[in-house]
C-alpha cells in the first residue's frame, strides 16, 4: 500500500503550529479525530502519549512516526504533518523531527498498521533528503506529490 494514496489535502498539515511533542500530538490527533469522527474513539491523544512513554517514535533523519491502535476504524488512518523549524522528539540521532506521519491502526487489525510502519521506515531509509523535500513543497497537493515521487522511485 502506498502512503500517498492514504492522504488528501485535508490529511496534510504543511505548517504545524506546535513547538513541543505534546503539542504536535494534540494538533495532529485533533485533525484526525475531526476527519474520522464519529467513528474514532476520543482517547486518541492519550493513546499517542502513552505510546511515546514506551519510547520515542522519532526514527531519525528528521522523521517521527507517532502511532497507536484505536477502536472505530476499519482501515488504517494516516495524517502527515510538517514542522519547518523542527520539534524535539527524542530522536535516536538527537536531531529535531520535521516530518510526522501519524498512523492509527484499527484495534482489530494491527497487521495493516505494521505494514504501513514498515513502508514508512523503508521510505525514510532509501529516500535521500525526504524531510527537506517535503518541507520545501508549498501546498498539501505538492507535498503529496513529493511523497508519491519518492515512493515510486526505482529501488537501487
Amino acid at each position: 500500500m502506498k502512503l500517498h494514496a492514504l492522504l488528501d489535502d485535508g490529511l496534510v498539515l504543511p505548517r504545524l503550529e506546535a513547538r513541543d511533542r505534546t503539542g504536535v500530538l494534540r494538533e495532529m490527533a485533533a485533525r484526525l479525530e475531526a476527519r474520522h469522527a464519529p467513528g474514532l474513539d476520543d482517547s486518541l491523544l492519550d493513546k499517542l502519549l502513552k505510546r511515546e512513554e514506551l519510547g520515542t517514535t522519532a526514527i531519525g533523519k528528521g522523521v517521527a512516526v507517532p502511532h497507536c491502535r484505536a477502536k472505530g476504524l476499519t482501515a488504517p488512518a494516516l495524517l502527515l504533518g510538517l514542522s519547518p523549524d523542527g520539534v524535539a522528539f527524542d530522536a535516536v540521532d538527537g536531531k529535531p523531527s520535521h516530518v510526522f506521519f501519524l498512523l492509527v491502526s484499527p484495534e482489530d487489525n494491527p497487521g495493516a498498521g505494521l505494514r504501513l510502519l514498515a513502508a514508512i521506515a523503508g521510505l525514510v531509509r532509501r529516500s535521500r533528503g525526504l524531510s527537506s523535500k517535503l518541507i520545501k513543497a508549498p501546498t498539501p497537493e505538492a507535498i503529496i506529490g513529493v511523497l508519491q515521487a519518492e515512493e515510486e522511485k526505482p529501488r537501487a
